[in-house]
């Protein structure tokens, strides 16, 4: 945790928490969000006067306390691109017009985030953003982000994999790991990426307790991962769940990964965890980050946030350790298998789709809040369209 300086914003002198429960000093020049998300605040704020700056702040502020932490880099970023290409120190009609003109027809979507996060500085009345820029911005239509190219491409590089894409990758971390190039966490990693389709973070989110076994309606065993929710602005860390079911091996793979987590990081500690804390732990914790807890009381605390899970990025890197060591190749290209966390969730969309679901059931199954995104992958059956 960052010391806090002279010269506090506001008086705030004592540190705030994000969303996901990690503390901030507005005053400082970089924050860390949540255990994938940080901002460098400082680079905004040494480019805009001293009291657009403090709107800034603020408003930031605002979004790190109440939305997720890959909502705040987006929005932060995004301006800070506005104003580097812009090269002024305040936010002006001529500099959004002459912005908006530098940037294609699929960066556009840029200004719609840039849009939002004014919107709210001017409505909290702060600082630095005018009348005038609201009702500039307000009179534009802007073209939204393009979703879904690759999935309608039906691209090998970057879409939905095939069946033969899909089995080879499953077999091959199956392989890999029984030939003892790749641990049991990282084959557990691979699988239940690939048959979940979930979002990378939900995925690194997941905790032993998660790893669940009931029975069906019919009384028969069913297996279930309690998979956190992701960009539910009303949750924070692992504040929603649903449930998701799988099969019994991947189940007995998890369970194995679960007791070597508990295990691995007693181990490490040099002492037992209470039967609570085992049940806590993240199914995939990040090792470097226990190196700084030593006591049942810090390993507690450090259970209430997200600082012992792996990072997101993990997972792609993961996914192609495995292609890597297993020599897994796509049947389409002839050469190594391009894979990262995202084809698994358009593979997901797409096979469901075949299998002839609406996009309700689609949108539930990936996961969506609404069903606003899953029609792509319905466009993109030749049987649909026909």
């Amino acid at each position: 945790m960052n010391n806090p300086k002279s010269g506090q914003l506001a008086g705030i002198d004592v540190p705030l928490r994000t969303k996901s429960g990690y503390e901030f000093y507005p005053e400082d020049d970089h924050w860390s969000l949540d255990r994938n998300s940080r901002v460098s605040v400082g680079a905004v704020r040494e480019l805009l006067e001293k009291d657009a700056a403090e709107g800034y702040v603020k408003t930031l502020t605002y979004y790190a306390q109440n939305f997720s932490g890959g909502h705040v880099v987006s929005s932060h970023y995004r301006f800070l691109h506005f104003l580097r290409s812009a090269k002024g120190s305040a936010v002006t009609e001529s500099r959004l017009i002459n912005y908006r003109a530098s940037l294609s027809s699929k960066n556009e979507w840029y200004l719609g985030t840039i849009r939002g996060f004014l919107r709210r500085w001017h409505l909290s009345g702060y600082a630095g953003v005018s009348d005038d820029v609201i009702d500039l911005l307000n009179g534009w239509t802007i073209k939204g982000n393009e979703k879904g190219d690759a999935i309608k491409r039906l691209d090998p590089e970057k879409g939905p994999l095939s069946d033969i894409e899909l089995l080879a990758f499953n077999e091959g971390a199956v392989r890999a790991f029984e030939c003892g190039d790749i641990p049991l966490s990282d084959m557990a990693l691979g699988l239940v990426i690939s048959n979940t389709g979930r979002r990378p973070i939900q995925i690194t989110h997941l905790r032993l307790k998660d790893v669940l076994k009931g029975r069906n309606n019919r009384g028969e065993d069913a297996y279930y991962l309690n998979i956190p929710r992701a960009k539910q602005r009303a949750s924070g860390f692992r504040g929603q769940f649903n449930q998701f079911a799988v099969t019994e091996e991947l189940w007995t793979i998890l369970t194995a990964q679960a007791d070597h987590a508990v295990r691995t990081v007693e181990s490490m500690l040099g002492f037992e965890l209470q039967i609570q804390d085992r049940h806590e732990l993240p199914l995939f914790p990040d090792m470097e980050a226990l190196q700084g807890v030593n006591s049942p009381v810090e390993i507690k605390a450090a259970l209430q946030n997200d600082q012992l899970h792996i990072e997101s990025a993990t997972v792609s890197e993961v996914c192609t350790h495995i292609v890597l060591s297993a020599d897994i190749h796509s049947e389409r290209t002839g050469e190594l298998l391009n894979i990262s966390s995202i084809r698994f969730r358009y593979t997901t969309g797409t096979r469901a789709a075949r299998e002839g679901f609406g996009e309700m059931v689609i949108a539930q199954l990936l996961d969506h809040s609404d069903n606003q995104n899953a029609g792509v992958y319905i466009e993109n059956i030749p049987e649909h369209v026909e």
